[in-house]
């Protein structure tokens, strides 16, 4: 079998795929992380309270100390959970004679988590890594690795 030399249509097709790979890996890579944020040097690491309310205990015991947890709606990540305490759900039932009662919901749990996230304080608000906003008494349907609960953010600290 004879060798055959590249012609000039195997050099150009050669060099067309080695353009659109680096044009790839140039817009997925550097680009669009700073388009889509608008994140430049402003970015600080910030640390937020958030609860999940009403949850069973499998899924207390999915969340971790050290996991990332994401926005559901866009997949960002808003931050790494930094600390987690539970306690036992309570709720006022009427005792009969006109006054309340404190109950334990039975096997539910409210959680408390502690949250650190990159967060820029725009003119229009809070915002995790300049597209997530992030409102005080807002609810977030998020997700970890192993949980997907329903966070109300309670505090923000700048």
């Amino acid at each position: 079998m004879a060798k055959r030399r590249p012609n000039i249509v195997d050099i150009l097709i050669i060099l067309t795929l080695v353009a659109v790979v680096a044009l790839a890996v140039l817009k997925t890579g550097v680009i669009n992380r700073v388009e889509s944020s608008g994140v430049d040097e402003e970015t600080e690491k910030t640390t937020y309270s958030a609860f999940i309310d009403k949850v069973r205990m499998p899924t207390v015991k999915a969340l971790h100390e050290g996991d990332l947890i994401f926005d559901d709606k866009t997949g960002i990540c808003i931050g790494e959970i930094k600390g987690i305490e539970y306690a036992p759900l309570f709720y006022n039932l009427p005792d009969g004679n006109g006054g309340m009662v404190r109950a334990q919901y039975p096997d539910y749990y409210r959680v408390k988590m502690t949250i650190d996230g990159s967060v820029i304080e725009k003119e229009d608000g809070y915002f995790v890594d300049g597209v997530v906003e992030l409102k005080v008494n807002s609810e977030m349907d998020v997700f970890t690795k192993y949980a997907k609960p329903t966070i109300k953010v309670t505090n923000i600290e700048m």
